[in-house]
């Protein structure tokens, strides 16, 4: 029967075979049913262990547990999931939250509860966060296995890639098979023969590094069903050699470590598929090699309930029996899958629409057209009801489809908005840390201006103090010179009033005048008399002098590197200023001409003046601030 499928309806009934399969897989124990009990026994002992175990190897082996009593006690599983769960959040053990949450993912799918096992899968990838990458790489398993589940082969493939980013390694290999096994199927549904058979020879590949014997049979059954296929499109002998020796290997390494094999309906497929091809492509005496493997699918598919592989069985039975011309045979073996087909929960309407076809061309052969018209009637209700349900599944094939685009728009306009947000964000702590660095270089230059402030009001008060200094300076000065000039009023009117009474005494006696040295006496009065007369007017220039002029002259000797200007310095400069001569200058300080030549050099090299420059000019020529 299975030669008599396209190679879609090879991958369905090869996906049909799936679930029992993955199941064991997910489950990752690879024992008898006797081994089993010993696991299952030796973690109640070692749970019974009382204050030998601390709380995360407590959860680890409350987990273990449920996921050893999987297949043949799901609710109380369910139980001790639970109770591993409860204590892993207990001690906040993270790892062993996703842990828990990742195996009752296949609870929820084998206790009927498949709306929770996404939630769960998310909540294993949640808490794996940080944990190790093997961890990791379990919790993206099992989320790819819901979406698989769930018609989502895409999304699945996705997150199974993921998976295989964190699982490294032998540890992860038997991860990695299982993945590779699924994403076969995937691709094998699709006749993406390229991908189909990538992804069964890398299956094949990590199933034997990891020693697994119930995922290494299940390996070579894939590839042996990819080249079965090839077979069936080019006609290729050696094709069809390689897939007898996989399924040969398949079933081999079955007799051989069954009782490693926990569930040992992986090797119905490959044990049929061979009867199958020896049915087809071998010469009739290979009669005993058919009925070996389909003897030994039939014996697995009733010890594991598997319904649709014994209808199966039956069918190549049935086969087997036409090809010798028993249609009593034939017939009875189709009437023993007629039982099986008309018991499957839900019915299987494929199943048994070619069942039917088989009974109508065997009475048809027989001659019974009466019965052959009757279950053709059967064949075309059937044909009907499996036509419906391909439109029914399509239709919620595209609805599922539907439903997972418009989630995923949604989940784009969500990431969408977050990015936005996320940058709406960070502009604002930009603008923020702006507004910051504003305020920030505000202060700072309001500081720097007050601190200016401060140190120009200062330095101008200290300006203001200094100079203020000067002018009392230069006024002290002044008074001084005013002193001078007052003590030498009074010394000249002395003088004036002593000269006036000698010359009136030496006019007095007449015999007196006519001598010479009498002569020229009187002219030397009458020179100082001349000379005195003018005092007033150089006094009261010299008390119109700017208080500046004297700042001038300082300024200047300081800017010149010179000694500072004596009192005698600043004297000489207020009778050059006042426009007297050396002889007038010698006359009132009652020195030598020479003395005040001597004088007016060194004031000159003092106040910093050229060798060509006049002193007397320069000095004369200054004026008055504001003038």
């Amino acid at each position: 029967m299975i030669s008599q499928l396209g190679p879609t309806d090879q991958s369905n009934l090869i996906l049909s075979c799936l679930v029992p399969v993955v199941t064991l897989l997910f489950i990752l124990l690879a024992q008898s049913v006797n081994a089993q009990q010993l696991i299952i026994d030796s973690l109640e002992a070692r749970l019974n262990m009382t204050g030998q175990l601390n709380a995360h190897q407590r959860t680890l082996t409350l987990i273990r547990l449920s996921s050893a009593l999987a297949t043949d006690s799901p609710e109380k599983a369910q139980i001790l999931n639970e109770q591993g769960l409860a204590l892993a959040r207990k001690t906040n053990d993270r790892p062993a939250i996703s842990f828990a949450f990742a195996h009752k993912v296949a609870l929820d799918v084998k206790t009927a509860r498949a709306d929770r096992a996404g939630q769960d899968a998310d909540s294993a990838i949640y808490y794996s966060q940080g944990a190790a990458a093997l961890i990791q790489g379990i919790a993206w398993f099992y989320k790819g296995f819901i979406q698989n589940i769930q018609n989502q082969p895409d999304q699945a493939r996705k997150s199974w890639e993921k998976s295989l980013s964190f699982l490294k390694g032998n540890k992860g290999a038997l991860y990695r098979a299982n993945i590779y096994y699924l994403i076969y199927g995937i691709y094998a549904e699709r006749n993406d023969n390229n991908n189909a058979a990538l992804y069964a020879k890398n299956a094949l590949q990590d199933a034997l590094i990891s020693g697994d014997a119930g995922m290494t049979t299940a390996a070579w059954q894939i590839n042996g069903t990819l080249y079965l296929d090839q077979f069936n499109r080019n006609k290729d002998s050696s094709v069809l050699d390689s897939a007898v020796m996989a399924f040969k290997n398949a079933v081999s390494l079955y007799q051989q470590q069954s009782l490693r094999i926990k569930n040992p309906s992986v090797v119905v497929l490959p044990a049929l598929n061979l009867a199958d091809i020896y049915m087809d492509h071998y010469p009739p005496w290979y009669k005993d090699s058919i009925l070996q493997y389909v003897n030994l699918s039939l014996a697995v598919s009733r010890q594991t309930g598997n319904l649709t592989m014994q209808a199966n069985c039956y069918d190549v039975i049935s086969r087997l029996a036409l090809r010798k011309g028993d249609f009593n045979g034939a017939e009875q073996a189709l009437l023993k899958e007629k039982v099986l087909t008309d018991s499957m929960q839900p019915p299987n309407f494929y199943q048994s629409m070619t069942l039917y076809q088989s009974l109508a061309t065997i009475k048809e052969k027989q001659g019974n057209l009466q019965a052959a018209l009757g279950y053709y009637k059967q064949f075309m209700a059937f044909y009907k009801k499996e036509f419906n349900q391909q439109q029914y599944q399509t239709i919620q094939q595209l609805e599922a489809k539907y439903q997972d685009e418009k989630k995923n728009k949604a989940m784009q306009l969500l990431v969408q908005e977050s990015k936005f947000q996320k940058r709406q964000f960070y502009l604002y702590i930009g603008l923020a840390i702006l507004a910051i660095i504003g305020l920030l270089l505000l202060f700072l230059a309001y500081k720097f201006r007050l601190k200016y402030s401060l140190e120009r009001e200062r330095l101008r008060e200290e300006e203001a103090a200094r100079l203020k200094a000067e002018q009392k300076l230069i006024e002290r000065q002044k008074e001084q010179l005013q002193k001078e000039v007052l003590a030498g009023t009074i010394q000249v009117e002395h003088k004036n009033e002593l000269l006036q009474n000698l010359k009136e005494k030496l006019t007095a006696h007449t015999d007196v005048v006519s001598h010479p040295a009498a002569r020229q006496l009187e002219k030397i009065i009458h020179e100082e008399l001349l000379m005195d007369e003018n005092f007033d007017e150089y006094r009261t220039a010299f008390k119109d002098i700017h208080p500046d002029f004297f700042s001038w002259l300082e300024s200047s000797a300081a800017s010149n590197g010179a000694q500072k200007l004596t009192a005698l310095d600043l004297k000489y400069a207020a009778y050059i200023y006042m426009k007297l001569n050396s002889k007038q200058i010698a006359g009132l300080l009652h020195v030598a001409p020479k003395s005040v030549r001597m004088a007016k050099y060194r004031l000159k090299q003092k106040l910093g003046f050229g060798k060509e420059d006049d002193l007397e000019s320069c000095i004369a020529n200054w004026q008055k601030p504001g003038y």
